[in-house]
């Protein structure tokens, strides 16, 4: 048999010549045609929105400071009816030199997720966000981007980048803390402004009802007090967690001075202790919890307890109607404050005083939606000259004041030119609530 196969030579070697003869066929078809090139393929954008965001704030900070003071103001303060061509010439200035933070910030708005990366272990000792003021003023920088883009008559991009603002707003909103939770807030007004004052403007009154269905969709889920309070009593645990850990040889006394607020003096570790068991007296802590590990773990733990129960409850009375939220809540904080340290950080649990920010959101967010469907509902004749014919694009019920659920006060101006929605100020316990009045009135046509 082994004989056989050796001896055996014809068709394998025909074969082996036919297979050659194709491959080379094959191989000239695909050899590539002069001045081609093999590139290497490039990365995708990535999808984590804080990357963009934190490139943007990076291009930020090398534009003029003095040019950066601008976005200091509120975005109503910034560009108004009295606004000279001195003032908008600055802000065009401002615009062309942030060009590249602007174009970073909306590529971060088209991302799902932002994760800024937040070391909650770190965080227990320093609790400085570096992002948050910064992405306020990349939330009026793109407001301003849109405002430009809407005096060329563009109204579509700026209607576009007013939306971007939202969803950095919600963005923050979905963050691990609660300081970033209200920074979010404070993109979201923004954004609500300019909206505002772009549905008044703008001729197109099917774009505008485009817009108030989608801010529509968005405004079920733009904030969530609740988890956002829940999430920060969280970190106020493990903050005494990471202290109790961290006792006696531990950073323990960084992390006290850290959450007290109190200065931190240039001295060794044991003068650092010394300066957080003062610094901690004042507070209302007995000296003697600092005796040994276990007082110290005894008064932490007890400590705790508190935090947890306050969590709870507090989580619990934010799920519902604003007056009752705040109203249960100043009660919720009534029952543990005088167990509280009294820091600035365990006044931010109070949920009665978490209830009333949310509540005035939730006003200026009707307000946008009342002012979207009064500015697609404006004919020939003007804006309407109340808000029966609105009724429908609202289910037959309009939205009430989260503050008493009363009705938001309209007024029409001039005959239609213009109007007045608002919502009156309130108070609620020892809460003050604000009263918020959007104005707008046609400008008259200059001689």
């Amino acid at each position: 048999m082994s004989s056989t196969i050796d001896n055996y030579t014809g068709p394998r070697h025909q074969c082996s010549v036919l297979s050659l003869a194709a491959l080379m066929v094959v191989s000239s078809l695909l050899l590539p045609a002069a001045g081609q090139s093999l590139d290497m393929p490039m990365p995708r954008t990535a999808t984590n929105a804080a990357i963009h965001y934190q490139r943007a704030i990076l291009f930020l900070s090398a534009v003029d400071p003095a040019k950066r003071e601008t976005l200091l103001k509120p975005i109503w303060e910034i560009v108004t009816p009295t606004s000279t061509e001195a003032d908008l010439a600055e802000v065009d200035e401002l615009l062309i030199e942030s060009r590249h933070a602007i174009r970073s910030a909306l590529v971060g708005t088209n991302q799902t997720e932002a994760n800024f990366g937040l070391d909650i272990r770190q965080y227990m000792i320093a609790s400085y966000l570096p992002h948050i003021h910064p992405m306020t003023d990349l939330g009026r920088l793109l407001a301003l981007h849109g405002m430009q883009r809407q005096s060329t008559g563009n109204w579509q991009a700026a209607a576009r980048i007013y939306l971007s603002i939202l969803r950095m707003g919600r963005q923050l909103n979905r963050q691990t803390t609660l300081a970033e939770a209200l920074a979010g807030v404070e993109i979201l007004e923004t954004g609500y402004f300019a909206l505002g004052q772009w549905a008044t403007r703008c001729p197109d009154a099917t774009l505008i009802e485009e817009t108030f269905h989608i801010i529509n969709a968005m405004s079920v889920d733009m904030v969530n007090p609740a988890r956002t309070l829940r999430s920060e009593a969280s970190i106020s645990k493990m903050r005494l967690d990471a202290m109790q850990d961290a006792f006696p040889d531990g950073a323990w006394a960084e992390m006290v001075l850290e959450s007290l607020g109190a200065k931190f003096p240039m001295a060794d570790h044991a003068g650092m202790r010394k300066a957080a068991i003062e610094a901690a007296s004042k507070y209302g802590v007995p000296r003697e919890a600092f005796d040994d590990k276990q007082s110290f773990g005894r008064y932490m733990r007890n400590l705790r307890s508190i935090y947890v129960e306050l969590s709870k409850e507090s989580a619990n009375c934010l799920t519902l109607s604003p007056p009752e939220s705040i109203q249960q809540g100043k009660a919720v904080f009534a029952k543990y404050e005088s167990k509280l340290l009294p820091t600035e950080r365990a006044s931010s649990l109070n949920p009665g005083k978490t209830a009333g920010y949310f509540a005035v959101h939730q006003a200026e967010l009707d307000l946008l939606r009342l002012v979207l469907a009064i500015s697609a509902a404006r004919t020939s004749d003007g804006f309407p000259a109340d808000l029966s014919v609105i009724t429908g694009r609202f289910g037959g019920q309009l939205p009430s004041s989260p503050y008493d659920g009363g009705d938001y006060n309209y007024e029409v101006l001039e005959g239609g030119k213009g109007f007045s929605i608002k919502v009156s100020k309130g108070r609620i316990s020892d809460i003050e609530l604000p009263e918020i009045d959007f104005r707008y009135l046609t400008a008259e046509p200059s001689q």
